[in-house]
């Protein structure tokens, strides 16, 4: 009777779990590259409120600085809402809100010996009637380049424009914002130490909306002849309400394509039409994102979905929202890394610059598997040129996506590693396996060592229900990819 009622329990357990299957075809087009994404595609952000708390971390810690150099080359920007209060002051830090020498040295030094580059947002609030007052920057600026800091760091000028009336700020005009961008471009320019800082800007968030397009467009008139790239944001939804189901809901994936075709659009009209594209500050949830769920394996869908279509659509640089302590960071407090930061590390590793476009036939409508091509990385991995890297992601939590390869990938041998949270079907797992084992640092300068599962030539590929994975085919011999 009990191995009886013990078959049954195990018989709807295995019915109850079961997993269907669907065959997707991959193509890849390595025929042309479609962008060519910075050295610092996936870079990270510190949010200017720092400057408002009372302790946060030092930055010269070892393993802070070991996880900073695993995602470098990168960019570091300090920017956010509260960079339009920011007032520098060389030494005094009598209350909240203030930079000092010290803070931008610290800032300096980190980037520096991590092979990032700081993007240093300034206040465009302090207004002397309706021109920006750049009095303190002026003085930042000078210390900037006593210092020999200026071959370090570049430049932003306030952030969401659109959100000043909001938060109780005077409201700008393009031509308003723009001219402060002259006047910045003006000091660094004037100073012999600073003359090679770049600026980027206008920091746009709300994009979609007709108006602020508009306002783009002037600014991009403005100041293009100047402009390293031209910054916008990006949240998919508000952070605070949204649930785990939220971050693995399908239909968000048309909603990046369309702003980034509309932002390049502009930028293609305007005056300067060969001004680069970044997202200086993006994540997925805005308003600090989901507690318990931003900083889970869950994250990681949408993540690597935004870095996989930025690049395939045209962005060169995607700043992820935050480095450090929230519930969207890619660390904890605690210094460990989040499985975000995971997923970056190794896309940093595989993913090289140059982007091929896909195509996948056999999946649903909206589609819940998504797959991305690049070259391989060639300076971070061991792989050598011609070598073709593919990472790709699966919502579906019933469904396994059993990918097929055709063209040139049909016959080739290929690495794959597998995505799973460290507790098997929980997408809200802390810990992350990578095929099969949980990733930890080993020690404060030791990142795990990476151990891909070999698959043979003519092999599908299985990517079970919410997971990802990256898969690299070291003997593509693509000519682009030389």
């Amino acid at each position: 009777m009990l191995s009886n009622l013990l078959f049954l329990v195990i018989f709807c357990t295995a019915f109850s779990n079961s997993v269907s299957e669907r065959n997707v075809t991959v193509t890849i087009d390595t025929d042309n590259v479609i962008n060519i994404v910075d050295a610092s595609f996936v870079s990270f952000t510190i949010d200017s409120n720092v400057y408002y708390w009372k302790n946060y971390i030092d930055f010269s810690f070892t393993r802070f600085l070991t996880l900073i150099r695993e995602l470098s080359p990168a960019v570091l920007r300090v920017g956010g809402t509260r960079a339009d209060d920011l007032i520098y002051n060389e030494t005094t830090n009598q209350r909240s809100g203030i930079v000092t020498q010290d803070n931008i040295t610290a800032l300096v030094n980190a980037t520096r010996s991590t092979n990032a580059r700081l993007i240093f947002d300034l206040n465009q609030q302090l207004r002397n009637g309706t021109e920006w007052d750049s009095t303190n920057a002026e003085k930042l600026i000078k210390f900037c380049s006593e210092m020999d800091y200026c071959n370090s760091m570049d430049w932003e000028l306030g952030n969401e424009p659109e959100s000043y009336r909001k938060n109780n700020r005077q409201v700008l005009t393009a031509q308003q914002i723009g001219d402060g961008y002259v006047k910045l471009n003006s000091l660094l320019r004037s100073d012999h130490n600073c003359q090679n800082s770049f600026i980027v800007g206008p920091a746009l968030g709300r994009f979609i909306k007709p108006k602020l397009q508009k306002l783009f467009s002037s600014f991009v008139d403005i100041t293009g002849s100047f402009l390293k790239a031209a910054t916008i944001h990006h949240y998919y939804f508000p952070g605070p309400s949204a649930t785990k189901e939220t971050y693995m809901n399908a239909s968000y994936f048309a909603d990046l394509p369309n702003l980034i075709g509309k932002a390049l659009s502009l930028i293609k009209a305007s005056k300067y039409p060969g001004v680069p594209l970044w997202f200086s500050e993006t994540s997925t949830g805005y308003g600090s994102g989901t507690a318990r769920v931003s900083d889970r394996f869950v994250s990681g869908f949408l993540w690597l979905e935004k870095l996989g279509i930025s690049a395939a659509r045209g962005a060169k640089v995607v700043c992820r929202q935050i480095l450090y302590r929230g519930n969207y960071a890619l660390i904890d407090g605690k210094l460990n890394p989040n499985p975000d930061y995971w997923f970056s590390w190794i896309h940093k590793m595989l993913v090289g610059q140059k982007v091929f476009a896909v195509n996948l036939t056999g999946l649903p409508t909206p589609p819940t598997t998504r797959v991305y091509a690049h070259c391989a990385n060639t300076a971070r991995s061991s792989y050598g040129p011609g070598a073709v890297t593919v990472f790709a992601l699966n919502v579906d939590t019933t469904t396994t996506s059993v990918l097929t390869f055709s063209g040139p990938f049909a016959n080739q041998n290929y690495d794959s590693y597998l995505f799973e949270p460290d507790v098997p079907g929980d997408v809200l797992s802390k810990s992350v396996k990578l095929n099969g084992r949980t990733l930890t640092m080993l020690s404060d300068v030791k990142m795990p060592k990476i151990v891909p599962i070999g698959r043979k030539a003519g092999s599908t590929f299985a990517l079970p229900p919410a997971t990802m994975a990256f898969l690299v085919f070291p003997d593509a011999k693509i000519p682009l990819c030389h």
